[in-house]
């Protein structure tokens, strides 16, 4: 009988520890971030007319968004980037108030807050090429015209240990620059 006894509270210790251990792992430990399947949302403009180049990546299942910034005051085209994770809870739907949010005049009050985000290190984003493809009057306030531009940029692999996985791909956006 305390042979018994010793094995229930033996099993009933292990059973406590490996309920521990899966309610303490996040379920979207090691998200993969795979860039060549993401939704894609590319904003060039505001209400006073043409911005930075705004991209959001929008990884299926993941609830995680990759936010890249290609600047527009000149050709250098520098770009950078930044990872926000949500709560494995967070909606498709609630990802993409949050990107709306992001960009333009803040419709959505019930956005989710990001449970964490990430810069990109510095060189992870590079340019590949640029080409000019036109020129554009500024829809905004501003009557000036501005250049068109087809750039073309990588993105290197980058992780966070148990947070999540960015795979390497390349892609490109328009970027509108100011003539002078």
């Amino acid at each position: 009988m305390t042979i018994l006894i010793k094995m229930t509270t033996l099993i009933k210790a292990v059973i406590a520890v490996m309920v521990l251990a899966i309610v303490s792992t996040p379920l979207h430990a090691n998200r993969i971030l795979d860039g060549k399947k993401a939704e894609k949302v590319e904003v060039r403009h505001s209400m006073l007319g043409f911005r930075d180049t705004l991209l959001f990546y929008t990884f299926k299942g993941q609830q995680a968004i990759l936010v890249l910034s290609i600047d527009n005051k000149d050709e250098t085209f520098p770009v950078t980037g930044k990872v926000f994770l949500f709560d494995e809870k967070t909606t498709d739907g609630a990802l993409k108030k949050w990107i709306n949010n992001q960009h333009s005049d803040g419709l959505f009050p019930d956005i989710p807050e990001p449970s964490s985000s990430v810069e990109l290190p510095k060189g992870t984003c590079k340019v590949i090429t640029h080409k000019e493809t036109g020129a554009t009057k500024n829809p905004g306030g501003d009557p000036s015209t501005f250049k068109n531009y087809q750039v073309k940029f990588s993105i290197g692999k980058f992780s966070v240990d148990k947070k999540f996985k960015l795979t390497e791909f390349t892609d490109s956006a328009e970027v509108h620059v100011k003539s002078k």
